[in-house]
């Protein structure tokens, strides 16, 4: 669970600092902060024999029907930063789960894989793996409909159902 919370925050910052507005101190802070938080928040959810139990509560997903993920706001509390200065996509969803961290940006785009752990640790590839993911979910890439389209009940958290691995 610490190599897929450190893969998740360290994502999460690099998004921030691509959007400029929280200086390193603060994103340091926040860092921290979301560590601590989602390390609480997993207690009880991690299930390294079955991955995908659990996945919906380990999700992290900002859209139109929830335009700040509880989790990230109770980061955001903790550390004095404010929300909309870590400049996410509009529409992001992160799956936390063993062995492998996903996003998919956009409600009907296909996930991606931040980084997958399992078999690959120290490996030399997770800051360039991280930093990929970090172009592709801050680029200007739209999907063909988001949740603007969907009739607007979508829900905060969610269930991905299938596996994404490193191509």
């Amino acid at each position: 669970m610490k190599e897929e919370i450190a893969a998740t925050v360290f994502f999460i910052a690099r998004l921030a600092k691509k959007h400029g507005k929280v200086e390193r101190a603060g994103r340091e802070k926040f860092a921290v902060a979301l560590t601590s938080v989602l390390f609480e928040s997993y207690k009880g959810h991690w299930y390294p024999d079955n991955p995908a139990r659990g996945q919906a509560f380990r999700c992290l997903r900002m859209n139109k029907s929830c335009a700040q993920d509880p989790v990230l706001q109770q980061a955001c509390r903790q550390s004095d930063i404010d929300y909309d200065d870590l400049g996410l996509p509009r529409e992001i969803t992160i799956w936390v789960d063993p062995g492998e961290v996903s996003c998919r940006y956009g409600e009907k785009t296909t996930p991606f894989c931040v980084t997958q752990l399992e078999g690959q640790r120290g490996d030399g590839e997770f800051s360039r793996r991280i930093n990929n993911a970090v172009e592709r979910a801050s680029s200007d890439y739209h999907s063909g409909t988001s949740s603007d389209e969907e009739g607007g009940n979508t829900i905060c958290r969610t269930e991905y159902t299938g596996r994404v691995v490193v191509a």
